[in-house]
């Protein structure tokens, strides 16, 4: 009998499944065996989840049942913001607890700087915690390789993937992953208007067509606008098998343990199973907004269709979290370690902006959910005042009973030792063409404090040196611009952000 793709799926799924069940005894006993004061850490992150896509936080669909039910026992953060807007500056601030000014990978697919590269999270938990780390993410999934030396178990970007190909870090490049994928890169994935290798770049582009049209022809009528994929690099999913693969690895883990998950989705394309395809054909959509002047001018139509593709692709997401969640709890992994769901970034489909690609930090695409669940965690426990990714990483250290250097620049959450301080300012930095070993020169700088957000524009053509002034408290969707109205708060916010980044910048002045 021959045997198809979906079929070969559907018993993959059941044998990792069945593999979670044989294995729940023997994983209860690593638990036990270990138990005491020294809870484990397991850190979801959702790669371009906004928090203003989530019904969690108000939003109008009903994306995320799951997380909401999640958040019944957890400590949920209204105000959280990512420190980039895309994700080499969100990831690196979260596992380092630095901001983009600090750790400097800031540029698209860019690293940390390397004498800064054993300031980490990994790195700073005792070494009695085992640590795993897995990134679907290649750009995310760099930092784990900067990181290697720290890190117990590193699971492979491509280990759930449908196909099996060469990469960037497969074994053969196992000493020189970093220079490997820039060579990748450069030499397949770039895209100047022609392909970097003409002759390679064809028969990648024919490999692809053919992996569409051909290999995955069953798998297509589970997945009819296409297989779930990483963009460019080609990398093909299914996320059940991802969500079962990362149950399987947190239940391999002896305790204490720290695992860092890392998926790609929600981020684009928005490839949902069918079972959420027009699951949001309600009509509705968001008054539109003006296209801002750096935008790309995306047609409103276009954003309104985006944006309920990936709202669809949100709830095929939050289904498969609620899956996982269900196991944790029912394994008694939850009794004894603390879960964090968080994002790097968000997402744009509004002032002519679909994407992330972009120099604006409107809220959509930096108000990043975080909730956190402490081990038996019985109530809901609500946090307004603005808050960072760069805080996570402190907060973990504090409540595992690590020390916390004084290079972090995050401070403690709210919740979890810190104190709930309205005026304390929080940080973005989109810098991506600035080059990383320089004084900022071109970038756009977010500043929350209290209830306001300062944007100030800096170094592009027709628009430099250019400030807007939010009340995000009382305007949310950053409608009316105080900038010109509210010069006070606008001259106070404008001093210390400039004193702080000039601070950031002291060691790259005189550098070209």
């Amino acid at each position: 009998m021959k045997i198809t793709r979906r079929d070969f799926l559907k018993s993959a799924s059941s044998y990792v499944i069945g593999l979670l069940g044989a294995s729940f005894q023997p994983g209860l006993k690593r638990l036990n065996e270990f138990a005491g004061d020294t809870p484990n850490v397991i850190i979801l992150v959702f790669d371009t989840l906004s928090a203003r896509h989530l019904s969690l936080h108000g939003y109008k669909r009903l994306t995320t049942p799951n997380l909401m039910r999640f958040a019944e026992k957890a400590t949920v953060y209204h105000r959280h913001y990512a420190a980039g807007n895309f994700t080499s500056p969100g990831t690196a601030s979260l596992l380092t607890g630095t901001y983009p000014w600090t750790h400097r990978a800031f540029q698209q697919a860019g690293i940390i700087l390397s004498k800064l590269a054993d300031q980490n999270m990994f790195q700073l938990f005792d070494g009695s915690y085992r640590k795993a780390a897995f990134a679907q993410n290649i750009w995310a999934d760099m930092f784990l390789y900067q990181f290697k030396k720290h890190i117990d178990v590193h699971v492979k970007s491509t280990a759930y993937s449908l196909e099996e190909q060469i990469h960037y870090n497969d074994g053969i490049w196992e000493k020189d992953p970093l220079i490997a994928f820039r060579s990748f890169e450069e030499f397949l994935e770039q895209d100047y208007g022609m392909p970097g290798s003409l002759y390679f770049s064809f028969f990648d582009k024919f490999r692809t067509f053919l992996a569409n049209e051909v290999e995955f022809r069953e798998l297509r009528k589970d997945y009819p606008r296409g297989i779930p994929n990483f963009i460019k690099y080609k990398l093909y999913f299914v996320l059940e098998q991802v969500f079962d693969g990362v149950a399987k690895e947190i239940t391999d883990l002896h305790e204490p343990f720290i695992g860092y998950y890392h998926f790609w989705s929600p981020h684009e394309p928005y490839f949902p199973h069918r079972r959420f395809i027009g699951m949001f054909g309600d009509g509705w959509n968001p008054p539109p907004k003006e296209s801002h002047p750096l935008s790309s001018h995306a047609p409103v139509d276009e954003l309104n269709h985006a944006r309920r593709e990936y709202d669809e692709y949100i709830a095929n997401v939050d289904a498969e979290f609620g899956r996982l969640y269900d196991y944790l709890e029912d394994a008694g992994i939850l009794d004894t370690s603390y879960l964090i769901v968080t994002s790097d970034h968000g997402q744009l489909f509004e002032r002519g902006v679909h994407g992330h690609v972009t120099p604006l930090l409107s809220e959509a695409i930096i108000h990043i959910p975080l909730i956190i669940s402490a081990p038996g965690q019985a109530d809901r426990q609500d946090i307004v005042s603005p808050t960072s990714c760069v805080d996570v990483l402190p907060t973990l250290l504090k409540i595992t009973g690590g020390s916390l250097p004084d290079w972090l620049d995050g401070n403690l959450l709210p919740g979890f030792g810190g104190e709930d301080k309205v005026g304390q300012p929080v940080f973005v930095i989109e810098a991506k063409k600035n080059p990383s070993s320089s004084p900022i020169t071109q970038a756009t700088i977010a500043m929350i404090q209290g209830d306001y957000k300062l944007i100030w524009y800096i170094g592009y053509a027709g628009y430099d040196d250019v400030y807007e002034l939010y009340d995000v408290e009382k305007d949310p969707e950053e409608l009316v611009d105080l900038s010109k109205s509210h010069s006070d708060i606008l001259l106070s916010m404008e001093n210390e952000l400039k004193m702080r980044l000039t601070e950031a910048d002291q060691p790259y002045r005189g550098k070209v």
